[in-house]
């Protein structure tokens, strides 16, 4: 508990809204203090940065951006001594008073400098929405995840044996090789296997700096396996690059926590590091990435309290919904509206094009059109020029997206964001350069860098207005997941829906002007554990025990 004077808590609740520079980190230490999120408004000059630089790199530090419009910067040395790792309670009180009073005195100019910044450049509902997220956010890395240790280790050892036997099996294939030896791996694989080497476009030699042939895992991963020991070999190390990823990134970092923290693992989140504008993750202590853990996974957290589950709301097909706003494109609403299955009509595609496929397999396809895929095999190249002649709303769309980043540099979307690509080029085939993110970015942005915060968002808030106890865990890409009470059930699921579909237009409408005329869709699900399912508990759990 920090030693806040409860009268400066209510000043904070009852401002109109508080400035900081990455302001996260003040509200995560101010709520322990007391202070109550919900009636916190911020405006923060880290993210009005980050949405003035759009997609373009620029370092969002105070310092950085003092230096930007031409303020005076921070005492270097406490500066220093902190990155150092110097803990500021080791250092003079003068010194830190002096550097504390110099970030207030700065932050006053920068503010308004910013403001109009942002207001000239069209870009104060972006910056609105991602600051009244930003109160949500420091709410949910407080909760933290608690994980089912019982499950951890069932999965844990279950993975540790497949990866032991698939070992055996690779090193029976090559007796006395050692596989951290780059030199030992390039002559199994050149040598005795009989790999060919990667080539460059003229068919010379990829070597590695000194000359040596390539062996280390990527390369490995790349190779074209021809005989039968090359794709017997080649599907044993795949194997066991994957499972020893799982150990590594995941299971071995769950059961460390399960040990000493009981399970409960805490993630933070970043709303100013991808250039499309949706959130990442870092782990904190166990360094897992909330937003990018293995899906297979997630049923090994479970809610906290006996009894109560885990409830998980997803925006639907998110992404072709809005590819299909944003094209206008009249047969992909008319699909939404129908309930057209579009992973069936892709495997219908491509297996009328000569390679039967099913509609599980063909849902790695159905939508990579959307983000300028055009590389496959012959048949997987036909569903994409079926899918963008079906579709040809958002083609075209994307066609002209392209043709105004060539000859602008840039591209406006329709909330006030600008995406930059000043380097686009043609070449004498006609292709665009930057063409996959040009087609991509808008789509994602606007889903999942601004639908599902605020979706979210607002989520939260009505969860904390109902007087319930239900509360939000995380939010990954497309989704909100939270803890719910055995009593409230109903409750999460109406609130959820409510806040993915009705509630959304209604924002979108009044903070942008947007009038998003094809149906959101939002799909609940509330389980003991996270994504459960019977298929996942025949996999993975080989007794009830378990």
């Amino acid at each position: 508990m920090f030693d806040v004077p409860d009268e400066l808590l209510r000043a904070l609740e009852a401002a109109p809204f508080l400035v900081g520079h990455n302001i996260k980190f003040d509200l995560g230490w101010l709520a322990k203090a007391g202070l109550d999120l919900s009636k916190v408004v911020v405006w923060d000059t880290m993210l009005g940065e980050y949405m003035i630089a759009g997609n373009q790199h620029v370092p969002l530090s105070m310092d950085a951006t003092l230096a930007r419009y031409g303020f005076r910067l921070k005492d270097n040395y406490v500066s220093k001594a902190i990155k150092s790792g110097v803990c500021p309670s080791e250092l003079p009180d003068s010194l830190l008073t002096r550097y504390a009073y110099h970030d207030v005195e700065n932050l006053v100019p920068l503010f308004l400098a910013q403001r109009q910044r942002i207001f000239e450049n069209g870009l104060e509902g972006v910056l609105y929405t991602a600051c009244l997220f930003t109160p949500v956010l420091t709410d949910i890395e407080s909760s933290g995840m608690q994980l089912d240790c019982q499950r951890v280790d069932a999965v844990t050892n279950q993975v540790r044996e497949e990866y032991e036997a698939t070992l055996v099996a690779l090193s029976a294939m090559a007796p006395g090789t050692n596989f951290n030896s780059p030199i030992q791996m390039a002559s199994l694989l050149y040598d005795v296997l009989g790999f060919d080497e990667p080539t460059t476009r003229k068919g010379e030699p990829v070597r590695t700096a000194t000359g040596r042939r390539k062996a280390d895992i990527h390369t490995i991963m790349g190779l074209k396996a021809k005989g039968k020991k090359q794709k017997q070999f080649v599907e044993l190390y795949h194997k066991l690059a994957d499972l020893s990823a799982k150990l590594e990134k995941a299971l071995d970092k769950m059961q460390q926590c399960c040990t000493d923290d009981g399970g409960l693992m805490y993630g933070s989140f970043n709303q100013a590091v991808t250039r499309t504008h949706r959130l990442s993750s870092n782990g904190k202590k166990y360094k897992i990435q909330f937003q990018n853990m293995f899906r297979e996974f997630k049923p090994l957290f479970k809610a906290k309290e006996d009894g109560w589950q885990i409830g998980e709301v997803d925006g639907a097909q998110l992404e072709f919904r809005v590819a299909a706003f944003l094209g206008q494109d009249k047969q992909a609403m008319y699909d939404i509206d129908h309930g057209v299955d579009v992973h069936t009509n892709t495997a219908e595609a491509i297996t009328n094009a000569g390679q039967a496929t099913t509609r599980q397999e063909a849902k790695a396809h159905t939508f990579k059109p959307l983000y300028g895929g055009n590389s496959g095999t012959k048949a997987e190249v036909a569903y994409y020029d079926w899918f963008r002649e079906r579709y040809n709303g958002v083609a075209y769309t994307q066609e002209q997206w392209r043709f105004q980043v060539l000859r602008e540099g840039s591209l406006a979307l329709p909330t006030g964001l600008r995406f930059y690509w000043p380097d686009t080029k043609q070449d004498r085939n006609g292709y665009i350069s930057n063409t996959t993110a040009i087609s991509n970015y808008p789509i994602q942005y606007l889903a999942t860098g601004e639908i599902i915060p605020i979706a979210v968002t607002v989520l939260w808030h009505r969860l904390r207005a109902s007087g319930g106890h239900t509360y939000l865990i995380n939010t990954i890409h497309d989704s909100a997941i939270a803890e719910v009470h055995p009593d409230e059930r109903e409750l999460f699921e109406k609130l959820a829906v409510q806040s993915f579909t009705h509630d959304v237009y209604d924002y979108l409408r009044s903070v942008y002007g947007i009038d998003f005329n094809v149906t959101l869709d939002a799909e609940v699900k509330i389980k003991p554990n996270w994504s459960d399912n019977d298929q996942w508990r025949s996999k993975w759990l080989s007794s009830d025990k378990a």
